[in-house]
Protein backbone atom coordinates (compact mmCIF):
# COMPACT_ATOMS: atom_id res chain seq x y z
CA UNK A 1 0.00 0.00 0.00
CA UNK A 2 2.92 2.54 1.08
CA UNK A 3 4.36 2.00 -2.71
CA UNK A 4 0.90 2.48 -4.00
CA UNK A 5 -0.10 5.75 -2.31
CA UNK A 6 3.66 7.33 -3.44
CA UNK A 7 2.83 6.20 -7.13
CA UNK A 8 -0.59 7.93 -6.47
CA UNK A 9 0.96 11.17 -4.78
CA UNK A 10 3.35 11.07 -7.74
CA UNK A 11 0.10 12.15 -9.79
CA UNK A 12 -2.61 13.78 -7.53
CA UNK A 13 -0.65 15.75 -4.37
CA UNK A 14 -4.00 15.39 -2.61
CA UNK A 15 -3.40 11.21 -2.16
CA UNK A 16 -1.44 11.32 0.92
CA UNK A 17 -3.52 13.29 2.91
CA UNK A 18 -7.00 11.36 1.02
CA UNK A 19 -4.96 8.20 2.19
CA UNK A 20 -3.82 9.10 5.65
CA UNK A 21 -6.34 7.80 8.41
CA UNK A 22 -6.98 4.34 6.25
CA UNK A 23 -2.97 4.31 5.80
CA UNK A 24 -2.73 4.39 9.33
CA UNK A 25 -5.38 2.26 10.44
CA UNK A 26 -4.37 -0.79 7.94
CA UNK A 27 -0.23 -0.17 9.32
CA UNK A 28 -1.97 -0.63 13.12
CA UNK A 29 -4.25 -3.39 12.11
CA UNK A 30 -1.00 -4.98 10.30
CA UNK A 31 1.49 -4.10 12.79
CA UNK A 32 -0.99 -5.72 15.35
CA UNK A 33 -1.46 -9.04 13.50
CA UNK A 34 2.34 -9.68 13.37
CA UNK A 35 2.59 -9.48 17.27
CA UNK A 36 -0.32 -11.91 17.68
CA UNK A 37 1.28 -14.25 14.85
CA UNK A 38 4.91 -13.62 16.92
CA UNK A 39 2.55 -14.32 20.28
CA UNK A 40 0.76 -17.49 18.66
CA UNK A 41 4.29 -18.90 17.92
CA UNK A 42 5.20 -19.29 21.59
CA UNK A 43 1.84 -19.76 23.02
CA UNK A 44 0.59 -22.73 20.49
CA UNK A 45 2.81 -25.33 21.61
CA UNK A 46 2.11 -24.75 24.77
CA UNK A 47 -1.50 -24.57 24.89
CA UNK A 48 -2.08 -28.38 24.82
CA UNK A 49 -1.30 -28.64 28.28
CA UNK A 50 -1.97 -25.65 29.65
CA UNK A 51 -3.72 -25.75 33.09
CA UNK A 52 -3.86 -21.62 33.65
CA UNK A 53 -5.41 -20.54 31.02
CA UNK A 54 -3.01 -18.64 29.77
CA UNK A 55 -1.38 -20.00 26.72
CA UNK A 56 -4.90 -21.05 25.74
CA UNK A 57 -6.30 -18.16 26.39
CA UNK A 58 -4.33 -16.60 24.07
CA UNK A 59 -4.30 -18.81 21.52
CA UNK A 60 -8.01 -17.84 21.53
CA UNK A 61 -7.77 -14.26 21.39
CA UNK A 62 -5.31 -14.67 18.54
CA UNK A 63 -8.23 -16.24 16.56
CA UNK A 64 -11.06 -13.59 17.63
CA UNK A 65 -7.96 -10.92 15.97
CA UNK A 66 -7.48 -12.90 12.96
CA UNK A 67 -11.09 -13.61 11.93
CA UNK A 68 -12.49 -10.32 13.52
CA UNK A 69 -10.47 -7.42 13.06
CA UNK A 70 -7.57 -8.21 10.56
CA UNK A 71 -10.15 -8.45 7.73
CA UNK A 72 -11.01 -4.53 8.52
CA UNK A 73 -7.43 -4.57 6.11
CA UNK A 74 -9.29 -5.45 3.31
CA UNK A 75 -11.79 -2.57 3.24
CA UNK A 76 -9.31 -0.26 4.12
CA UNK A 77 -6.87 -0.98 1.55
CA UNK A 78 -9.87 -0.66 -0.77
CA UNK A 79 -10.52 3.04 0.68
CA UNK A 80 -6.47 3.82 0.08
CA UNK A 81 -7.01 2.74 -3.68
CA UNK A 82 -9.90 4.99 -4.19
CA UNK A 83 -7.83 8.17 -4.33
CA UNK A 84 -8.57 11.04 -3.25
CA UNK A 85 -10.73 12.54 -6.14
CA UNK A 86 -14.21 11.81 -4.44
CA UNK A 87 -12.80 13.27 -1.55
CA UNK A 88 -11.78 16.30 -3.32
CA UNK A 89 -14.70 16.87 -5.12
CA UNK A 90 -16.52 18.89 -2.59
CA UNK A 91 -15.75 22.95 -3.01
CA UNK A 92 -15.65 24.93 -0.20
CA UNK A 93 -19.68 25.91 -0.58
CA UNK A 94 -20.96 22.92 -0.90
CA UNK A 95 -19.30 21.63 2.01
Amino acid sequence: MTEHVIKQAGDNPDAVGAASVDYLDLFGLTALGYMWAKMVKVAAPKADGDTSGFYTGKVKSARFYFDRLLPKTVALAEGIRSGSDSMMALTAEEF
